[in-house]
């Protein structure tokens, strides 16, 4: 969950040197249009969309540590 403006919530994906965030009103955002963040956010509805559409209440949330890259953090997983 991110907030780039005031009272305008978003949801999106960062890395070491990228981010892009979509919007509550659509809007796309990233830091580059050849973002890694951004190839990574647009990849998601596809995703969505082969795993069937699954409803949020059909998923197991986690947060697992982060090991990709050189931050620490987290990474939240879905699973059905």
């Amino acid at each position: 969950m991110t907030e780039l403006r005031p009272n305008v919530l978003g949801l999106g994906r960062t890395a070491w040197d990228t981010a892009a965030a979509v919007e509550q009103d659509g809007t796309i955002r990233a830091d580059a249009a050849d973002s890694a963040s951004l190839t990574v956010l647009r990849g998601r509805p596809a995703a969505w969309e082969d795993a069937g559409r699954p409803a949020p209440e059909t998923c197991a949330p986690a947060l697992i540590p982060g090991t990709s890259g050189d931050v620490p953090g987290w990474d939240l997983r879905l699973t059905r």
